[in-house]
């Protein structure tokens, strides 16, 4: 692993940006860090007063860096020139790759004016920065010269486009890169001034799901049947590694995703707590909350949390009470796995791996996951009830319609209801 050059002295440190790592100790990958030359800063750590500041050092060069960390240090001595802001000149790098640098920094919140800064998940910053350093690099390949970002016009970029969708199996995937490109030179052409053709501004996302699907109920019993079979759940990896599919609380998630509509992680981190009864002391409703809306609108806790209340269903019911919930009324415990030590997130991408190898167990061949259980669920709310949209599983019925009613069940919902054109025709005698 290559790092910038590194003489020790005191107060200056390189700090890999990606992980938040001090690397300067080895030249090997240290304490897991891996990641290459171009996330890589100095940094300033010095005492002052007992207090320890630190500084983020703008220059890449070792002799440079440590001018700036006696600078740096000069100010922490003079209290007064310190706390005295200095006019900064932006300087505007013509690398394709210090554009990308300078882009992280922005969503990390590095330098940004506080009324101007937006909290994001470190998921979201990695992803959007990979994305964004693939089309560096396609770009780059042939040429021996680092990019400048002034050289990239619509005929490179779009080569790299229609090459990953060719390749890219995954539409979802395939957008994810337009979504972050497009916000890259949004970045660079609205909030930064550069004055570079933007390529990516006509640039479209393709449909996901015009035809949403759902899995059917016999299907589904199937696959709850074959999950019993705890020495039969081994699955062999095209490379060789086997993996026991089965835990004893498959069967009861893959219910819990089912009867409540949520999506996989949230349906698998419903405690017993979230359970509510009614006057009577009976099952009334139950308390899920819409992680996706947290993560998306309500990431720095500003707003009320998002509560959507599960319907009662005799299915429902049936899976709490084998789960026992009524000795554990109000206990701050999940309902599936509740003594397991893995990330409800983790679980539920075991979860997902699972349901794949028992449908295929069970001879199911429709191409269904997990996912579809929550268009089974909110297709059965809307024919039945019409108030799918009134329980809020989503932000907006559109979103409902286009993504999640399975349109064949609509028709057969309409036909059982007894629907035709014309009144019938009383003949003459």
């Amino acid at each position: 692993m290559k790092i910038l050059k590194y003489k020790k002295f005191t107060g200056l440190h390189i700090v890999c940006k990606k992980c938040s790592r001090h690397i300067e100790v080895s030249q090997t990958p240290y304490k897991g860090c891996n990641h290459p030359l171009e996330r890589q800063k100095y940094k300033a750590v010095i005492k002052a007063n007992g207090n320890r500041k630190t500084r983020d050092l703008k220059s890449l060069d070792f002799d440079e860096a440590i001018k700036e960390l006696l600078e740096f240090k000069k100010e922490l001595s003079n209290p007064i020139k310190f706390i005295t802001p200095t006019p900064t000149v932006e300087i505007k790098p013509e690398l394709f790759t210090e554009c990308i640098m300078m882009y992280s920094d922005w969503l990390e919140n590095v330098d940004v004016p506080f009324f101007e800064r937006k909290l994001r998940r470190r998921e979201y910053i990695r992803d959007t920065i990979g994305y964004v350093c693939k089309l560096k690099d396609y770009l780059q390949k042939n040429s021996k010269e680092e990019l400048s970002i002034y050289k990239v016009d619509k005929n490179l970029v779009n080569s790299y486009f229609e090459e990953l969708y060719k390749k890219c199996k995954s539409i979802s995937t395939y957008n994810h890169n337009i979504t972050a490109n497009k916000g890259f030179y949004k970045f660079l052409t609205v909030l930064k001034g550069y004055e570079i053709f933007n390529p990516m501004a006509s640039a479209r996302l393709k449909s996901e799901s015009p035809n949403p699907i759902n899995i059917a109920d016999s299907d589904f019993d199937k696959i709850l049947h074959s999950c019993s079979d705890e020495n039969n759940s081994i699955h062999t990896y095209k490379n060789g590694v086997r993996k026991k599919m089965y835990r004893p609380y498959v069967k009861e998630a893959f219910e819990i995703i089912a009867y409540s509509g949520m999506r996989n992680t949230e349906a698998i981190s419903i405690k017993y707590s979230d359970i509510v009864l009614d006057e009577n002391g009976e099952l009334d409703y139950v308390l899920g909350v819409d992680l996706k809306y947290e993560k998306t609108h309500n990431y720095d806790q500003s707003k009320p949390t998002k509560i959507v209340p599960i319907p009662y269903s005799p299915e429902l019911e049936d899976l709490l009470n084998r789960l026992d919930y009524k000795n554990h009324l109000g206990e701050d415990r999940y309902l599936i796995g509740p003594d397991e030590d893995i990330s409800r997130d983790s679980m539920a991408k075991l979860l997902s791996h699972s349901f794949k190898f028992y449908r295929d167990k069970s001879g199911v061949t429709a191409k269904v996951g997990l996912k579809h259980l929550r268009k089974s669920f909110l297709t059965k709310i809307e024919t039945q009830t019409g108030l799918v949209e009134s329980l809020g599983y989503q932000k907006t019925k559109s979103v409902i319609q286009k993504n999640y009613m399975v349109k064949t069940q609509i028709a057969k919902a309409v036909k059982e209801k007894g629907f035709r054109l014309f009144n019938p025709r009383v003949e003459t005698k």
